[in-house]
């Protein structure tokens, strides 16, 4: 994976150390993750190839992924009862074998997953029934969390724009089930984040400190004639969403919260310095404000790893603001590796790499990540891989 395109003195003076520093742990990573596949018991402990996942050594090849999505048996039944798909996509089919067996090919180390539109407010749903949805999915994903720890991490879900059911929900699963963050459709019932009445629940997010990732939702009003939205109004989705946390100062008076933006913001980094420069006429914030806060967002790889989308994002959010996602299982698996293998092939140091890969989502959730990163490495824990 050694680089010469755009890459620093500093950077190739640490390539041609390369070979005495990583050939070793690179030889241990290739075991190790043909290693993974093998379960082993909780008797022996981690083997040594495991233990050593969490080594700086192998930093460069591990990634943590932020975009992945989950779709529970009684979830996907629920979504086909009801002839729901997800803004056009037809609904997949999903399974922890499967998940874990990308995970492998790819060196993900940890998936933090989340359900995806059209979330746990259905259309006919009443507010109890949304919130009995919404509970079973945040249990069962902590389940997955218990069952296979350091694998699998999650976003809760909450029922937006039921403002109460959600402050209640996210209380239950940040401080209860340990979620790593919470998940919110860009908009709920064509009202974006941005909106006053949603600040309660910014203020319960804030106080804990937490990472919000933005999920894309169907957009508003009618879809373009035979286009379905996930191909192009998702992106818009998420770029309204982003411009109406910045136009509201929600990113401002609650500084506290971490926003990922599915597939790489949607337009915004394209657009940033346009939104930036025209977002000033309704807020009369200077230019230079508006762009710092539309910089605070991170965003996701997921499906804009493309040599086209990544320069873009890199340029507006720059390396310490992406995290890698996947999108699995919605992307088929055939486009998840292609897209992984063009991030890869884009010219980067190692630091950087390690920065989208890795160290930024560890950094967003170091708190649930280091709590069952010590479940997994207890010596009475069940592993599986």
């Amino acid at each position: 994976m050694a680089e010469s395109i755009g890459t620093s003195n500093k950077e190739t003076s640490g390539l041609k150390n390369f070979g005495s520093k990583f050939v070793l742990p690179v030889l241990l990573m290739v075991l190790g993750w043909k290693l993974a596949v093998i379960p082993f018991s909780s008797s022996s402990g981690p083997s040594i190839v495991e233990a050593g996942r969490y080594s700086r050594e192998f930093a460069s090849f591990r990634r943590i992924d932020t975009h992945a999505h989950f779709v529970p048996p009684f979830y996907f039944d629920t979504l086909k009862s009801m002839n729901l798909n997800a803004g056009g996509r037809e609904v997949p089919r999903w399974n922890v074998s499967d998940h874990l067996q990308l995970m492998n090919r790819l060196k993900i180390e940890t998936s933090i997953l989340s359900v995806s539109t059209p979330g746990a407010r259905l259309p006919g749903f009443d507010v109890l029934q949304a919130r009995k949805l919404a509970r079973e999915l945040n249990e069962y994903a902590h389940m997955l969390t218990v069952t296979y720890p350091g694998r699998f991490q999650f976003f809760a879900t909450l029922t937006l724009p039921d403002l109460e059911g959600s402050i209640d929900e996210a209380i239950y699963a940040l401080d209860t089930l340990k979620a790593a963050g919470v998940v919110l459709l860009a908009n709920s019932e064509g009202e974006y984040l941005g909106h006053k009445k949603f600040d309660p629940l910014m203020e319960v997010l804030n106080s804990r400190e937490t990472t919000v990732f933005i999920h894309p939702n169907t957009v508003p009003g009618a879809a373009t004639e035979g286009v379905p939205q996930f191909v192009i109004d998702f992106l818009l989705d998420t770029t309204r969403a982003a411009a109406s946390l910045v136009l509201n100062n929600v990113t401002g008076r609650y500084p506290n919260l971490h926003w990922i933006l599915a597939h790489s913001g949607g337009f915004m980094p394209f657009a940033g310095y346009r939104m930036g420069g025209a977002l000033n006429v309704v807020t009369k914030e200077s230019t230079e404000s508006l762009l710092k806060e539309l910089r605070t967002f991170y965003a996701d790889t997921a499906l804009s790893s493309s040599p086209s989308a990544l320069p873009s994002t890199i340029a507006f959010l720059t390396y310490d603001h992406m995290t890698f996602g996947s999108d699995f299982p919605f992307a088929p698996n055939f486009v998840i590796e292609q897209e992984t293998a063009q991030l890869d092939d884009f010219p980067l140091s190692l630091d950087k790499r390690h920065l989208i890969n890795y160290e930024n989502a560890d950094r967003l959730f170091s708190k649930p990540l280091s709590h069952w990163r010590n479940v997994w490495s207890s010596p009475n824990a069940a592993h599986s891989s």
